[in-house]
């Protein structure tokens, strides 16, 4: 009883604070956690290429991503149990949330067994897969195969308790143990690299934080949800149906997307080589990181959509919607047209090394970046819409559609490296083909459909972003033609200069009159006060 009062109390304290309020302090948390991530990426990347080398970097990308389709043996129950743990928890209904992270733990403990072997199968045939990989790597590869297959298996449960305090609203204690445990990762990566212990290193510093990050969020689940019951571990038939219901096609659409982009790099060892993994994992490195970023975006709104959705408010559904719109066009477009635009040198300048990555190596890794970007900039409208679409019980019809696109994709590039002999540039051009082919005016369409979502209004806002982003690009290739020296400084003088040209004209078309005219209103009474303490504190007044 005292768990129970103790967890009203902080609910009621939570209450007192607004939708807008605690979305904009989920979306800031989630930014801050990819800050932090893009900070690492950024200072770690070029030290661990330049460490292991082109080789054996391009065998541990291969094994990360391998280690990565495993996850698609989830049948989506890790995706599901945390729409049923928000479901539950608006319900107030505390005994079939509890069995519901009891049936999703056991589920994924049986699961556990069954990826090991898996992984050691793998680990096994990977060198008759990727036939460059150099003999040396063959007996190392069959053990650190099942063991970060292991190493799913840890963060999988270590997202279900995540998924407690997500589900609470409390994405900034979230973010908070992801940052602490990627500052422990990032220094025993470091130390590892720098004691020469190479891949093997690394695969022991992921498997420690994996441990940690599991008994952190435990914690942490249990000091925000008291009344959460784990124990004892059971499968319950029931709420493995609700799971699986709705998981398997939440999986299918999940995992398709997710294969799209990880797919690139196993085409690319298969059809290209070992070496080439790095060239491409170079340029696409960026890109996946911003589309977590920009995913953050329609992730936050997720809660609330979902509980608008469950009441049948269908208002608030297009209000989110075109909310989350806004944002996402206003994060995304000066971020993936930046890109495009100054792509090239960001690579130059952070590869540093000319003899690890020569400039035909920069050349093409900068060009997979555009062209990938341009893939991600057009599907901004369709990021939120899949999001609604799922929050209104649609997910079939998305899991299809990322199906169709999969397929697409694949046949894309295969025709394009083998028949147009494109290379690497050819993986990203099947990638944005398939997406401009299918996915990019079927999502929306549907959302508009289903959801009653208004027309006008997503017309309205594609045009707007199309207006920003041709002012953006125009005046970001004014700004990089100007300089013809290359420098860190000047990179970021570049930068700094083409988002202090883009911020006005996208404050003025992608912020609501009503928001624009209370931010004016308040930078308005700020200046006043300034100007009043100013006069205040000159003694000659």
């Amino acid at each position: 009883m005292q768990c129970i009062s103790r967890y009203h109390g902080e609910i009621a304290h939570t209450n007192h604070m607004s939708t807008a309020q605690i979305i904009a302090r989920n979306l800031f948390a989630n930014w801050i956690s990819f800050g932090a991530n893009l900070v690492v990426m950024f200072f770690l990347s070029p030290f661990v290429i330049h460490t292991l080398g082109k080789v054996e970097y391009g065998i541990w990308s291969l094994l990360t991503v391998v280690a990565g389709y495993m996850g698609i043996c989830d049948l989506g129950v890790r995706a599901s149990t945390g729409r049923h743990i928000i479901l539950y928890l608006g319900r107030e209904d505390h005994e079939r949330l509890g069995e519901v992270v009891r049936t999703s733990l056991s589920f994924f403990t049986v699961l556990g067994v069954f990826l090991l072997v898996v992984g050691c199968v793998v680990g096994w045939e990977f060198p008759s897969i990727f036939q460059s990989t150099p003999k040396v790597y063959h007996r190392i590869i069959m053990i650190l195969m099942p063991t970060l297959a292991l190493n799913l298996w840890l963060t999988t449960l270590s997202a279900i308790f995540s998924s407690v305090l997500t589900a609470h609203d409390r994405f900034e204690v979230a973010r908070a143990a992801d940052i602490s445990i990627l500052a422990i990762r990032t220094a025993g990566t470091v130390l590892v690299l720098k004691w020469g212990h190479g891949i093997i290193g690394l695969t022991v510093v992921i498997v420690i934080c994996g441990i940690l990050s599991l008994g952190v969020n435990w914690i942490l689940a249990y000091r925000i949800y008291p009344v959460l019951k784990v124990w004892p571990l059971s499968i319950i038939r029931t709420r493995l149906r609700e799971l699986l219901g709705y998981g398997i096609w939440a999986a299918i659409a999940t995992n398709a997307y997710w294969i799209m982009g990880q797919l690139d790099l196993v085409m690319v060892g298969i059809l290209i080589g070992i070496s080439d993994v790095t060239v491409y994992s170079v340029g696409a490195m960026l890109i996946y990181y911003s589309g977590t970023i920009v995913g953050m975006i329609p992730m936050t709104y997720w809660p609330p959509l979902q509980r608008a959705a469950a009441r049948e408010d269908m208002d608030a559904v297009c209000l989110y919607y075109i909310q989350q719109l806004r944002v996402g066009l206003a994060v995304g477009v000066p971020m993936y047209l930046g890109y495009v635009v100054f792509g090239k040198l960001f690579i130059a300048l952070w590869m540093g090394h000319e003899v690890e990555f020569p400039h035909d190596s920069v050349v093409a890794a900068a060009t997979v970046m555009a062209i990938l970007s341009l893939g991600r900039l057009v599907d901004l409208p369709t990021l939120g819409a899949s999001w609604v679409l799922a929050a209104v019980d649609r997910v079939k019809f998305v899991s299809l559609i990322a199906c169709v696109e999969a397929l697409a994709n694949l046949g894309l590039s295969i025709y394009f490296v083998t028949v147009l002999h494109w290379g690497v540039i050819g993986i990203a051009a099947g990638t944005l083909c398939a997406r401009l082919l299918v996915r990019v005016w079927i999502i929306p369409w549907h959302a508009l459909r289903v959801a009653s979502l208004p027309a006008r209004s997503l017309l309205t806002m594609i045009a707007l972003g199309t207006t920003v982003g041709a002012w953006f690009f125009t005046w970001g290739v004014l700004v990089r033609n100007f300089f013809t020296q290359e420098s860190w400084f000047l990179f970021w003088i570049e930068v700094v200069l083409a988002l202090l040209g883009y911020a006005p004209v996208a404050f003025w078309l992608l912020v609501p009159t009503g928001d624009k005219k209370r931010i004016l209103l308040w930078l308005s009474r700020r200046s006043s006060t300034s100007t009043r303490e100013a006069e205040m504190g000159d003694p000659r007044n």
